[in-house]
């Protein structure tokens, strides 16, 4: 019975060593590319968002969608489809896939407005430069243009985004703050070589600079 027992005990130690230092890694991963835990909470929100107004409404033709319809969104969701007709109601031509892009990043902003404030030290040294550098790996560019397209339309470009990143939302967090300034094909060309991409960012406080080469 004291063997039992003792392997049982030895079996769980064995299982928590390997288990918890892949935990630790995951959060790791996010402290060292520059990005707070919340942020990746909401990433995740906006994706699970993404996936319910494409079940639940047509956003091909928003027009088409029913006061009724909306009302029964969740609330993230609402807030999300709201922010796409705000925009598009500015726009006076059909929005395209690098509006898909500048509306995520719009609104993924939104959902962490007040983060840094709660998270970060509320005083820097002056003139501290980041220097941040993060990987895209060449099969999810691909996966990304094949389902977006180079000059894929709005929604296509929001579900692919959501379908290939979905499960990556650090990676998702970064990449918002620089596709909108790379755009799909911006990034399909930096990655020249088929290998994947290193996108850089830079930058001091609230304003960053992004740039992209091949691996």
């Amino acid at each position: 019975m004291f063997k039992k027992v003792a392997s049982v005990i030895l079996s769980l130690v064995m299982v928590i060593s390997f288990v918890t230092p892949s935990l630790h890694a995951s959060a790791n991963e996010s402290q060292e590319l520059g990005v707070t835990k919340k942020e990746v909470e909401n990433t995740g929100i906006l994706v699970d968002s993404i996936n319910e107004l494409d079940q639940k409404l047509d956003m091909e033709n928003l027009s088409s969608n029913s006061q009724g319809e909306i009302n029964k969104l969740s609330k993230e969701a609402r807030e999300l489809y709201n922010a796409i007709v705000s925009y598009e109601d500015q726009k006076s031509t059909p929005l395209t896939g690098d509006d898909t892009l500048t509306v995520l990043s719009s609104h993924i902003n939104k959902l962490n407005s007040g983060i840094n404030k709660i998270e970060e030290p509320t005083v820097k040294p002056m003139g501290v430069i980041n220097y941040k550098e993060y990987k895209i790996s060449n099969s999810k560019i691909q996966k990304l243009v094949k389902a977006a397209g180079l000059n894929g339309g709005f929604w296509a470009t929001a579900t692919a985004i959501a379908k290939v990143f979905g499960k990556s939302p650090t990676a998702l967090t970064l990449m918002l703050g620089a596709v909108p300034v790379l755009g799909v094909s911006g990034l399909n060309m930096c990655n020249s070589k088929n290998k994947g991409v290193i996108i850089t960012k830079i930058g001091s406080g609230a304003t960053n600079s992004y740039s992209c080469r091949s691996q």
